[in-house]
């Protein structure tokens, strides 16, 4: 074995100055070599050392090979433990903490060196006083780390020297049907304390004689033996059980800007007056942006309708354009006939084959229902929490103090407030998601949006959520369709008496034009109200009449350009009347079959007043056939 200045130093517990000087005296073989750091190498064999000293420069070779991860030199040898047995012990090893897992590595390096000590020749009990000398542990204590690491493969040696206390091992004994009824009272949505649980067993074991232990003994052995998520499940729910698992990580850098989005609504916290006079706390259906997270567009209103989500889809359309996709509650309100009409496993309304297209269908764009309350199936939802737009709205310093049912807000004055911080949020810089990197929500939104296709929509098509929409049934004398009492009419109406039509009109001008659609959306008319007239009202009946007699004119000329052949000149070119042919002649002839008559004596001549009777001839016939038998 080769030692250097330094280990001998270590080892010995003197200064390098004083190794040297003892180096240098008569008896002291000439040096190997020289390293650095570590000074002069010599043979440990040939040095005129002491045998205590001998054993301490072995020990702390040792120990100093050994190291902190305590390679293995040689092969394993026969395993003491079965695999099963190993497993719990790795386990075990596993759930100590880093500081009992230094200790064991310790542990196993002082056997380590005493192994080495002993190999080398030194007895067993001076190898155990040199190295515990060394580490400052009692030989006694380095005897049974020997003995439990020696007890295992050299493998195991590591997992064995952790720190092995495991509390009181006896257990407190308790009864099957005390134990069940435990879990049974515990265990359950009412989610009782369990001291009330514990109170209640203890009065049906005097009962029934149960055997029980103390309460935290109890609780002790629930923990250990119910899954926790079990627990969870029962008491709280499966919402709470959701929870428990990692969520799932979307990627949204699969889209591009505007090509799909989310909606949801949010109640304000504020109380504010409309211009209807209504006090309330205002509802708002946002749209936000899936790719960068930026708020599109928003309505306000006194309850989340149809109306305003409509509304708040053609905001967003008439400012960015058309997006693909739509990430929706399946909600009554998200879900109405205008917006999704039409669409698959909306689940919500009756569905009617014949219902017409809503909004969303008759933009080409595709509805995805997500989970109500489910803040990764919409990002929206993460605006909503804390630090989102309603932390900057109703905590506002400007409505301090306001905004309550006796003191509410204009409407004026909130919808500005509103305005003003979804630009704000939007703005907002050091976003940390994987898209945004540092940037607003703005500046990704406008990055991704300049070098996307965007579908625009026409001033046609503004009319799809401009105006409500009422499907209606075209009567089937004239074509006219009514809503809400008024009558809607125009000619082109005719052709489509008796069918399922849409109105789209607006709720506050009804004296106003609708305008009329097929099912599937295709545009037909655009009809004036027709507004009924007093009863004595000639200049009306006048109106009227003039529209009539011009629409008998223009039938008329109509019928001109289309009939250009009257019904007689029709006669006219049919062929001559030719003579009836003959019909052909069969030869296949039918049989003709008559009732056999019963011969008769030429010489007899019957009395015609007799019949013969079939009947009476087979009955006597059976009688005289049955006194044979006899």
């Amino acid at each position: 074995m080769n030692v250097t200045n330094a280990d001998i130093s270590a080892a010995l517990g003197i200064s390098q100055q004083a190794v040297r000087k003892r180096t240098g005296q008569p008896g002291w073989p000439d040096p190997l070599g020289r390293v650095k750091p570590g000074g002069n190498i010599y043979d440990l064999n040939a040095c005129p050392f002491t045998p205590a000293d001998k054993r301490k420069i072995v020990a702390f070779k040792a120990l100093r090979a050994a190291g902190p991860c305590c390679p293995l030199e040689s092969p394993p040898e026969e395993l003491p433990l079965d695999e099963e047995d190993r497993e719990h012990l790795w386990e075990y090893f596993d759930r100590k903490p880093e500081k009992q897992k230094a200790e064991a590595r310790r542990k196993l390096a002082a056997v380590q060196a005493v192994a080495a000590l002993v190999e080398s020749g030194i007895g067993k009990m001076e190898a155990l006083a040199t190295v515990g000398a060394q580490i400052g542990v009692h030989p006694l204590t380095l005897n049974r780390w020997l003995t439990k690491a020696t007890s295992v493969d050299r493998s195991d040696r590591l997992a064995a020297l952790v720190g092995g206390y495991v509390g009181r091992v006896t257990k407190a004994e308790v009864s099957v049907e005390a134990w069940d009824y435990f879990k049974a009272d515990y265990l359950r949505r009412e989610q009782p304390t369990e001291t009330a649980c514990y109170e209640r067993l203890e009065r049906a074991a005097g009962k029934h004689g149960w055997q029980y232990p103390s309460l935290k003994t109890l609780m002790r052995k629930l923990r250990r033996e119910i899954h926790p998520d079990l627990i969870i499940l029962k008491r709280e729910g499966a919402d709470a059980l959701k929870k428990t698992m990692p969520a799932q990580e979307r990627d949204r850098s699969v889209f591009h800007a505007l090509e799909a989005v989310n909606g949801d609504g949010y109640t304000f916290f504020k109380y504010v007056r409309f211009e209807s006079g209504e006090v309330c706390q205002p509802h708002c259906w946002f749209w936000q942006d899936i790719y960068a997270g930026k708020l599109l567009s928003y309505r306000l209103d006194v309850s989340e309708n149809k109306d305003m989500i409509r509304l708040s889809i053609g905001d967003l359309i008439e400012r960015f354009g058309i997006p693909e996709h739509f990430w929706i509650d399946n909600t009554r309100a998200a879900a109405n006939k205008d917006v999704t009409g039409g669409v698959k496993n909306r689940y919500r309304f009756k569905v009617n084959p014949e219902e017409p297209l809503g909004l969303i269908p008759l933009l080409s764009a595709q509805v995805h229902w997500a989970t109500p309350g489910h803040g990764q199936a919409k990002p929206i939802e993460r605006a909503f929490g804390i630090g989102g737009i309603g932390e900057y709205v109703d905590k506002h310093p400007q409505f301090s103090g306001r905004g309550t049912k006796k003191n509410p807000l204009p409407i004026e004055e909130f919808e500005q407030m509103v305005a003003a911080e979804s630009a704000a949020f939007n703005a907002r810089l050091g976003r940390r998601s994987k898209i945004c990197a540092g940037r607003s929500y703005d500046m990704v939104f406008a990055e991704s949006y300049e070098k996307s296709v965007i579908r625009k929509a026409t001033a046609k098509q503004s009319a799809m959520w401009l105006l409500a929409p009422e499907p209606t049934m075209a009567a089937r004398t004239d074509g006219s369709i009514k809503i809400l009492g008024n009558r809607y009419w125009s000619e082109q109406l005719s052709h489509h008496k008796g069918q399922k039509v849409v109105a789209r009109f607006d709720p506050a001008n009804l004296h106003g034009d609708v305008l009329v659609y097929t099912l599937d959306g295709r545009f037909i008319c655009q009809a004036p109200c027709h507004i009924a007239a007093g009863f004595n009202d000639r200049d009306a009946a006048r109106d009227v009449a003039k529209i009539n007699a011009r629409r008998r004119k223009m039938l008329k000329n109509m019928a001109q350009d289309e009939l250009r052949l009257t019904a007689l000149q029709a006669a006219k070119l049919l062929p001559a009347e030719q003579p009836k042919p003959e019909p052909p002649k069969t030869k296949v002839v039918a049989g003709v079959f008559e009732k056999p008559q019963r011969a008769v004596n030429q010489d007899f001549e019957e009395d015609p007043a007799e019949r013969y009777n079939f009947t009476a001839t087979v009955m006597a016939g059976l009688e005289r056939q049955r006194k044979n038998r006899l």
